[in-house]
C-alpha cells in the first residue's frame, strides 16, 4: 500500500523526488518481470485473443521498438511530438506479430532490456532537470516525460491482473500501489489540462492516492497519499486495488461492482467536478462508479464507465 509520504509541487508525481520515482518505477517493473516468469506463454489470457505471449511482448522492449525511444527523442528536442496520439491498437498488434513465434526466455530478456532502458532514463532526467519536465505527446495531451514514465506501471498493473489464467498468480502489492498512483496522476493532468477544479480521491484498503487540480500556486496538478479508513473528500471506493485497476480498465462492469459494494462512490457532488472530461477524451476509463452515477444525476442514459484509465491498450491482436 502507499506509503504516507508528501508529493507536492505543481507536476504530480513528476515533482517527486528524483530517487522516489526511480525507486518506484523499478520496483513496479521488476515485480511484473517476476511475475511474467511464471506464465505459461501459450495459454490464453483473460483478454480475448491474447496468449501470455502477446500480453507481454507489447509490454517489452525490442530492437524494433525499443523501450521510451521515441519519449526521449521528444524530450531532448529530436523529435517533434506526433500532431495525433498513436494509433495504440497499431502498435500492440504489430508487436505481437512480431514476436508470435517469442519464447519466454525471449520474453524475459526482452523485459530485461526494458528495464536497463528505463533505469538508464530516470538516469539522464536526474542528470537534466528540464528533461524531466520536458513536454511528450501523450494520449490525453502534453504531459511532462516523468509523468510518461509513472504511467508505465498502470500497463504493467493491469496486464499483470490479464496474466492470471496464465499461471502468474497475484501481482505483488508494490505494483498494485504503482498502477493506483499512475492513474490519480495521469487523471490529475487530465483534470488540470481542461481546468478542472477538483480533489479527488482513489481509495483502497490501505489508503489509496489522491489527486487535486490545480496544483501549487494556482498551476497544474498534485497526488497525494490517502490515509486508510473512510476518504474524507469526493472519492471512488474499492473493495481491493486490483478491482479499482479492473473497473479503471473496462476489465469489469460497473453496475455489477456497485451492486456488490465492491465499488462506493463518496460524495457525489464532488465527482461529479469530474464530469465534463468525459467530453474531451471519449471513452474515459475507470469512472465506471462516477460515470454511472453522473448518468442518474444528470439524466443521461448510457453512461457506462467512470475513473480513467487514460493508458489502456484495447484488447486487439
Amino acid at each position: 500500500m502507499s506509503s504516507i509520504e508528501i508529493v507536492s509541487g505543481p507536476w504530480g508525481t513528476a515533482s517527486m523526488s528524483a530517487r522516489t520515482q526511480r525507486e518506484r518505477a523499478l520496483a513496479a517493473w521488476d515485480a511484473f518481470r517476476d511475475l511474467a516468469a511464471r506464465v505459461d506463454p501459450n495459454a490464453p489470457s483473460r483478454l480475448p485473443g491474447w496468449d501470455g505471449r502477446a500480453v507481454i511482448s507489447h509490454l517489452a522492449s525490442w530492437p524494433d521498438a525499443p523501450l521510451l525511444a521515441r519519449l526521449l527523442a521528444e524530450a531532448s528536442g529530436r523529435r517533434a511530438p506526433d500532431a495525433a496520439p498513436m494509433n495504440q491498437d497499431d502498435v500492440n498488434a504489430h508487436l505481437v506479430r512480431a514476436h508470435r513465434d517469442a519464447g519466454l526466455e525471449d520474453l524475459l530478456a526482452a523485459l530485461d532490456d526494458g528495464r536497463r532502458r528505463l533505469a538508464a532514463a530516470f538516469d539522464a532526467t536526474a542528470a537534466d532537470p528540464e528533461l524531466a519536465l520536458a513536454r511528450t505527446g501523450s494520449q490525453v495531451g502534453p504531459v511532462p516525460l516523468l509523468t510518461q514514465f509513472g504511467a508505465i506501471a498502470y500497463e504493467l498493473a493491469v496486464h499483470a491482473l490479464d496474466l492470471a489464467p496464465c499461471g502468474a498468480g497475484e501481482p505483488a502489492p508494490e505494483l498494485l500501489d504503482a498502477g493506483v498512483l499512475a492513474l490519480a496522476d495521469i487523471t490529475g493532468a487530465l483534470a488540470a489540462r481542461h481546468g478542472v477544479r477538483t480533489r479527488t480521491g482513489l481509495a483502497v484498503p490501505g489508503g489509496g492516492w489522491g489527486f487535486a487540480a490545480p496544483g501549487t500556486d494556482g498551476i497544474g496538478w498534485e497526488v497525494f497519499p490517502l490515509p486508510p479508513g473512510r476518504p474524507n473528500l469526493p472519492a471512488v471506493e474499492a473493495r481491493t486495488a486490483a478491482l479499482l485497476l479492473d473497473a479503471s480498465a473496462g476489465r469489469r462492469a460497473a453496475p455489477a461492482l456497485l451492486a456488490r459494494r465492491d465499488l462506493k462512490p463518496h460524495n457525489l457532488p464532488g465527482l461529479l467536478a469530474l464530469a465534463p472530461l468525459l467530453d474531451h477524451v471519449p471513452g474515459l476509463p475507470g469512472g465506471p462508479a462516477l460515470r454511472l452515477t453522473a448518468g442518474a444525476l444528470t439524466n443521461v442514459a448510457k453512461i457506462t464507465s467512470l475513473l480513467p484509465t487514460l493508458t489502456r491498450p484495447r484488447p486487439h491482436p
